[in-house]
C-alpha cells in the first residue's frame, strides 16, 4: 500500500541526525509502533494480575 504523509521539520531533522532518509525513518517508526502495540496487551495483562494480587493480599491482611 502506498500513502502520502506530511511530516514535520522536526521529523526531517531527526531522520537527518540519524543519517537516514526520511522514508526509512518513518518506516522504522511505523514498525516500532506495530511492535509496541502488539506487546501492550501483555503489559496490560501483567498489570491487571499485579493489581488482583494486591487486592487479594490486602483483603487477607485484615
Amino acid at each position: 500500500m502506498q500513502i502520502t504523509v506530511t511530516v514535520s521539520d522536526e521529523v526531517v531533522r531527526e531522520a537527518g541526525a540519524r543519517g537516514l532518509p526520511v522514508i526509512d525513518f518513518i518506516e522504522s517508526l511505523i514498525d516500532g509502533g506495530m511492535r509496541t502495540s502488539k506487546e501492550r496487551p501483555t503489559v496490560d495483562d501483567a498489570i491487571e494480575r499485579i493489581r488482583a494480587l494486591r487486592t487479594v493480599s490486602r483483603g487477607s491482611s485484615r
